[in-house]
This record gives C-alpha cells, structure tokens and sequence, in this order.
C-alpha cells in the first residue's frame, strides 16, 4: 500500500502539488479581503458609527463627547446633576446643537463673549447666585493640579457652551408667555401662606382588627404569589472565627503607633467631661495613650482576620487541587474535612436574597451563593462577624406552593399590617372631614385635632420659594392643590400622616407694576424657549442615531 502511494505521487507530483496550493490559498484570500462578498478589495475592517462630525465607534471620540457633556452640566448646574441616560443624552445634544451651529453659520465665541458668559455659570456663583472670583479662581487653581479635566478641555467646553447660548435664541425663540401663564406662576411662588399641620402617628395607631381564619384564608388567596417558596440551595459552612487565629505575638509599639498615624480619624480621642470649654492648644495635642488600648485590639483583629483568612484560601485551593477525587456531600469530603479539623455547620435552605433570621449577612453574599452547584459546591472566603466562612453546597430544593396551614402565622402577621394600613388611611378620611367642618376658625382646627390626640405645629408668612426649614415637604407640596381655608388629604411623612390646613393664603400683586412680575415672564420665557430647543435638538439626535450604523471601512 505504501509503493502504491509513493509510485502515485513521483507519477502525479505536479497535480497534487496544485490541488494543495489551491486549497491552502483560497481560504487566505477570503480571509484577508476586506469582507466575504468577494469584491478584491483588501486591508483591514474599521468600525465606524457616524454622529454628525464625531465617530462614535471610535473610544477616544466617544469618550470626549460625554466627558465634554459631564463637565457642561457640572459648570451650569455646579453639581454633577446629570447621570446615565440622561448625562448620555445632553452629552448628544451638544454634539447635535453644535452641528446645527455649524448649518446655520453661526459665528464661534469671542473671547469676551465667554468671558459674559461664566459669570452666568452656577459653578462659579456663590448661594445668592452671584458670581464669585474666589470661587472661579479655586476652580482654576484645582485644574492645574491635576484631575479628570484639563485647562484647554475647560475653554474647550465654555467656547462651544457660550455658542450653544446663541443656538438657543436662534432655535429656542422668544419663548412665547400668556399673561395668565405668569400670574399661575406668580401665584404659585409669591403667595403668602400660613398653615397648621397635624401629625397622625402610624406607630401609636392600634385599631381593633378581627383576625378570623376565614379571612386569612381569602387574604392567602388573594396574595398566594407572596408566599411562593423559591428554588434554592441548602447549604453547609466551614467558620474560621477570627478569635481561633489570634496571632501569638503582640504587636510591637512602633507598629501600634504607626497604625494609629495613618487612622487617626478613626480614633477621636475620649471627651473628657470635667473640661469645659477648653482653648485650643498652640501645638497638637497627642492622643495616642488615650486610645492605645483601642489602637490594639483593632490591629489585634485585623490580623486575626488576616490569618483566618489565609487557612480559609488554603482549605479552598486544595479542595480544587482535589477535585477529581473529592465531590460535594461525598465520604472523601468528609473524610478531608475531618482530617483539617474543620467541622461543617448545617444552614437552614435559603434563597440567596432571603438569609436566616440570625444570619442576615448572607445577603451581601447573595452572588456567591447563586453560583454554587454540584460542580463547584464551595465558595471562595466570605466575610462574617466573626472572621470567614467557606459555604458548601448540600442540594438544590425546587420552588413549591406552601399550604395555608404552613404560613398561617405569617398570613396572619402581613393581614395584620395591611388592615391597620387601610384603617389608618381611612382614620385620615375622617379626620380631614371633621377638621374640615372645625376650621371655620384657625382655632378651631387646632382644637379639634387636639382633641383628637393629634400633634399640631403652625407655620406662618412663607411662601413657597422660601419655605420653612422645619415644613416637611409633603406638607409643602399640598399647597399647589389647596385653596385657603381647606383641609388637604392625609400624605404620608415616614411613620406619621400628615393633614395641612390653608389657614391663609395672601395673594401677591398679578399686575405688570409688580416687579416679579417681569421677572418671572423672563424666567418663563427662558423654560419654553429651552423645551423648544431641547425638543429639536432631540429630534435631531433621534434622527441622527436611526440613519448611522456600524459600517466597514476598507
């Protein structure tokens, strides 16, 4: 059979030679051509995702776009006030208003029309909403020292925002303002108030509620989805207590002292309560002796945590060095285990977000614990109070339906908190009617709700531009909906139900002659001329991004 071989290719050399050569170059010419389609044109596949004059394909233009948005709306709100999607979108709306910028030749900024433009910018304002040059000047200083934005990124951003400015006058309009519009809104921010606020307290609230097993049984019914048991594992733990490692030698005084250097604000020193009142002392007073004792036992614990931690890695690697002769629940695991000295702890089946009762840290491990199975039925070191546990996987428990008998106690504990819910909106229902009829008089609403067991607070002559610090602002918001002398609906205030009663309620001047008049038509006029703007520029985005894909470049 070999003879034949070797007679057939000495006789046909030539023809296999051929038959090899095609079959080894075709696939090369497929594979370095430009695509599969076979037009002969090569070189490599570029991505490209046009947006106006920008490739957002490419990292480095993508990631000057949206770092150019996050400095834009941190300078005109002077807070990072933008996030994810929303910072995503303002960011291609610069890109876009700059491209229509561009169509409509409009001129770029001047120099001095930036400089009229910063003062403007609430970054560089102090709480009046005046410009301030110190404030400016920190700004300045704190680029020279480094950071996520440089000199010329800054003058970059306030070249194209001061443009964007003239954009919008152009794209934005007028921003047309019905004289009814102003004095709604005049109305709504000038108005004097004084109003009473009475407090229902949901803790102290104890209605009677019937519990019968009818109705628990209609409530399980009803809910049955809310007592739906999940899949989930039973598990087993390897502690390693951080008090078995403590380490045999004490920590030397050097080290003890440099530790407390490098965590001082950890350790305020103690109040000493017969010193009142005390000078500042002319040099730094050191409080290191006042607090050794806590210095030590705190680096006493990290270095047992350290230690348990290290016996923890140790018993993982070599159950993966085994892991061909020890399976999860097997008699050789056991057997291992046994031999380490390290005892496995029963847990009770849990969901990975739901943890025993006593053992609600397993929740921050609730990733760990999802990834186990038969397979890799342990997990690496997890953090506990008290040092570090290796978990083992037991077995996987379906998802059921539990009878009502099995969760009648919790039936009964959720019907409970969902009766005294719906009681106490409807004790609210009531009491806005009988404080309602009481308030023919200011006093007679205090009186009432006294009566009623209710804490009561007045707040008088504010307006909603500058409310109370003490007004919760649930309270606050049920003055757009309240007339004077009406009684709002019971909102809730964290554990309390608030009632808001519009004792008075002072008109300001609606006319032109008042000066804020103006003021708000300007501010009004500005918001619509934005929305204009903002609207087409998000049409264009919109339209931009449907038209562009991922293209190949030769």
């Amino acid at each position: 059979m070999i003879s034949w071989i070797q007679k057939y290719f000495q006789k046909h050399f030539w023809l296999v030679f051929v038959a090899v050569l095609i079959a080894v170059g075709l696939p090369m010419i497929v594979v370095y051509s430009a695509s599969g389609s076979g037009n002969g044109r090569g070189g490599t596949k570029v991505l490209e995702r046009p947006f106006f004059d920008v490739n957002l394909a490419n990292p480095d233009q993508a990631r000057r776009v949206f770092s150019d948005g996050e400095l834009s709306a941190y300078l005109r709100a002077g807070y990072a006030a933008l996030q994810g999607g929303q910072l995503q979108q303002y960011a291609l709306q610069r890109v876009a208003g700059l491209a229509l910028a561009e169509e409509l030749h409009l001129p770029g900024a001047t120099p001095a029309e930036v400089a009229r433009f910063v003062p403007t910018l609430r970054a560089f304002q102090n709480q009046q909403g005046q410009f301030d040059q110190s404030v400016y000047t920190r700004f300045a200083d704190s680029l020279k020292a480094g950071g996520p934005f440089s000199v010329a990124d800054v003058n970059r951003v306030l070249r194209d925002d001061t443009r964007l400015e003239l954009l919008t006058r152009v794209v934005g309009g007028p921003g047309y303002v019905l004289p009814l519009d102003v004095k709604q809104q005049l109305t709504r921010v000038d108005s004097v108030w004084t109003v009473q606020v009475a407090a229902l307290d949901y803790a102290s609230f104890s209605p009677a509620i019937n519990v019968t097993d009818e109705a628990l049984k209609k409530f399980h019914d009803e809910n049955s989805f809310r007592y739906d048991v999940p899949a989930r594992p039973r598990l087993s733990s390897v502690e390693f207590k951080s008090a078995d490692f403590a380490p045999p030698v004490a920590p030397t005084e050097a080290e003890l002292r440099g530790f407390y250097n490098a965590n001082q604000a950890s350790f305020p020193a103690p109040a000493e309560a017969d010193k009142k009142d005390a000078a500042v002392p002319a040099t730094p007073t050191d409080n290191f002796p006042k607090v050794r004792a806590q210095v030590e036992a705190t680096l006493r614990n990290l270095a047992s945590r350290r230690l348990a931690l290290e016996a923890a890695n140790e018993l993982t690697a070599a159950l993966f060095e085994r892991k061909a002769t020890i399976k999860a629940n097997s008699p050789e695991l056991a057997a291992f285990l046994a031999a380490q000295h390290r005892p496995t702890v029963a847990l009770p089946p849990l969901a990975p977000t739901l943890p025993p009762a006593d053992k609600p840290w397993l929740a921050n491990h609730a990733e760990a614990i999802a990834r186990l199975t038969p397979e890799r039925y342990y997990s690496d070191p997890l953090n506990s109070p008290d040092g570090v546990v290796v978990l083992l996987w037991q077995e996987s428990l379906p998802a059921y339906k539990p009878l009502f008998a099995e969760v009648r106690e919790l039936v009964a504990a959720n019907f409970r908190e969902y009766e005294k819910r719906r009681l106490f909106i409807e004790r609210g229902i009531a009491l806005k009617a009988l404080l309602q009829a009481a308030a023919k008089t200011p006093a007679g609403f205090a009186e009432k709700a006294a009566s009623e067991k209710l804490e009561v607070k007045s707040f008088a002559n504010f307006t909603m531009r500058q409310p109370p610090q003490d007004l919760p602002q649930p309270a606050l918001s049920t003055l757009i909906q309240l007339e004077s002398g009406q009684v709002s609906d019971l909102v809730g205030l964290g554990d309390k139900g608030l009632l808001v009663y519009a004792q008075e309620r002072k008109l300001p001047d609606l006319t032109p002659a008042n000066p804020r008049y103006a003021e708000i038509q300007a501010q009004l006029m500005t918001f619509f001329a934005n929305n204009n703007e903002n609207s087409v520029l998000g049409n264009l985005v919109e339209q931009e991004l449907k038209k562009t894909s991922k293209t190949e470049l030769p």
